[in-house]
């Protein structure tokens, strides 16, 4: 029934990360898109001009704009998904792309961002987000077991069989990650963002903004989609919608959902975001399944 996948990253890379990889013509694309949502959502191109929580909005607002010129240009090939996935912020980019919400909703939704980072900088919550290459979902979650409560931190998602992201208190992440690398972790680094997406403790701390992913109609998206939290299959808006909502605190299953989408007879993966950032910390059968990326195709 499916065949070709479409996978949307989180954020994470720098916005010269991203652009790196784009042609004259998307480049152009890009610049429309820029000059349209910044001038909207009145943020300043020169980020470093922003003010502190607007800077970096803008930056995850840009991986969004990628993202959809990246789509587009698939879509213009005639390369046509059958499903997609998306990866923590990917949700609220696949939201827009696959036409549930408009691009310009999905932008405000990265802006209630704000408010979240407002409240945790109120409570004082010291709060970090980490990646351990070299361990998988289980190993990782036993390995912070003896170390941890899942108060402390947990394994927010886990990405494939060598790859975990870790989140909780600061102070636990930074701990966790030299002890990973003791324990013959090949490389452990934190993100240094101030908050952790995919742990529990964010719920109490995203009122508004999960106020307002529900403050739209959702419509029922071009395309189907796979939770990225439990495989579920996604075909509804208000479906659409639960996942948006859920997003920050919720943990993610990303190993799982690329194996699922396997089952449902995926053996093209193509990934939507500008730098190949999703076939970096991805896995699939490598004997049946392929990932694309922009600069391969």
């Amino acid at each position: 029934m499916y065949k070709r996948a479409f996978l949307f990253n989180g954020i994470g890379s720098k916005p010269e990360k991203l652009l790196v990889k784009f042609p004259p013509a998307l480049m152009e694309k890009y610049e429309y898109y820029l000059d349209q949502a910044f001038t909207r959502l009145e943020l300043n191109k020169d980020l470093e001009r922003n003010r502190a929580y607007d800077g970096r909005v803008a930056e995850w607002v840009i991986s969004l704009i990628c993202d959809r010129v990246v789509f587009e240009h698939y879509i213009d090939q005639g390369i046509i998904p059958d499903i997609g996935a998306g990866y923590s912020s990917g949700i609220v980019s696949i939201s827009s792309c696959f036409g549930s919400v408009s691009h310009e909703f999905a932008h405000d939704i990265i802006m209630m961002n704000r408010s979240t980072m407002k409240s945790l900088e109120r409570d004082n919550m010291k709060l970090d987000m980490g990646i351990i290459i070299g361990m998988n979902y289980q190993d990782a979650r036993d390995f912070l077991a003896e170390k941890f409560s899942e108060d402390e931190i947990i394994v927010g998602s886990g990405n494939s069989a060598f790859h975990v992201m870790i989140s909780g208190s600061a102070e636990a992440v930074e701990s966790a990650l030299g002890y990973a690398l003791e324990a013959g972790a090949l490389k452990a680094f934190s993100f240094g963002t101030g908050v952790a997406y995919h742990h529990p403790v964010m719920k109490a701390y995203t009122t508004e903004y999960d106020a307002f992913c529900a403050s739209t109609k959702y419509k029922d998206p071009d395309y189907p989609m796979i939770s990225g939290f439990d495989s579920r299959l996604i075909e509804t808006g208000e479906e659409v919608m639960r996942e948006n909502i859920m997003n920050c605190y919720t943990p993610i299953r990303w190993d799982l959902a690329l194996k699922e989408l396997e089952k449902m007879g995926v053996t093209e993966f193509f990934d939507v975001s500008a730098n190949g950032a999703v076939k970096k910390f991805s896995r699939v059968n490598k004997s049946k399944c392929k990932i694309y990326t922009l600069e391969e195709l």
